[in-house]
């Protein structure tokens, strides 16, 4: 199925994972409407500049794929709005560079380099909110996904890529990993925290036993037992 000038759906829902382990990669009409939006918005203008293919290693994610490789759950692959990009004979950074240069209307655009030969760019859309985001991955030796820090397109720009050897960068076919690259992601746990501070800001507060106001109440305590002792010894 077409999807627009230059991509079609089974570009989109290639999946490396999905193939190797049988999992569905199938999605529903929504997804598919979204699909077409990031192609017409980003991924068709890119390509006409670029004058090359673009490789899509990875665009929707089915539920169950998402879970498989770890994903968050509201991740962008999972609604169609997300494709991790490679381009055949250009350099990952560059590719990265130009969609920046093109004003591309993105809503988050993610350079990942897991080391020095497995690198990818994650570019998302979201007509209702692109937010513009221009992030970099950090990650751990062991090759985990750390933190995604936000740089500026002037940050982004001036960033270099060392050669690989003497060939160039441009000569080496990078490698990829379907993994998590979803960084505004895991907002459940924002909104437990928040129902804890309601329920503490609505709890009634009790004195310490230190506090001068519980010293205080345990001296009008002790002043209203006399009487009573009294009586009893009338």
């Amino acid at each position: 199925m077409e999807l627009s000038r230059f991509f079609l759906l089974e570009e989109m829902t290639r999946s490396e994972t999905a193939r190797r382990e049988g999992i569905p990669n199938e999605p529903g009409a929504t997804e598919v409407g979204n699909l077409r939006v990031l192609c017409a918005a980003v991924l068709d203008p890119l390509r006409e500049s670029l004058g090359r293919p673009v490789k899509v290693n990875s665009g929707f994610r089915s539920p169950a794929l998402n879970r498989r490789i770890r994903g968050a759950e509201d991740s962008q692959h999972v609604l169609g709005m997300a494709a991790d990009l490679q381009v055949p004979g250009m350099a990952v950074l560059e590719l990265f560079q130009r969609i920046i240069r093109l004003g591309l209307p993105f809503d988050q655009l993610i350079y990942e380099a897991k080391d020095a030969t497995t690198k990818w760019v994650h570019v998302s859309h979201d007509a209702a909110r692109n937010r513009g985001e221009i992030r970099t991955a950090v990650f751990s030796p062991d090759g985990r996904p750390l933190k995604y820090p936000v740089v500026t397109a002037a940050a982004a720009l001036a960033m270099q890529e060392p050669a690989t050897r003497a060939l160039g960068p441009e000569l080496v076919e990078p490698g990829y990993v379907e993994m998590d690259d979803a960084p505004a992601a895991r907002r459940p746990a924002v909104k437990k925290k928040s129902v804890k501070r309601a329920k503490a800001a609505g709890a009634p507060k009790r004195k310490a036993p230190g506090s001068k106001a519980a010293k205080r109440k345990g001296t009008a305590r002790k002043a209203g037992a006399k009487p009573a002792k009294r009586a009893a010894r009338r």
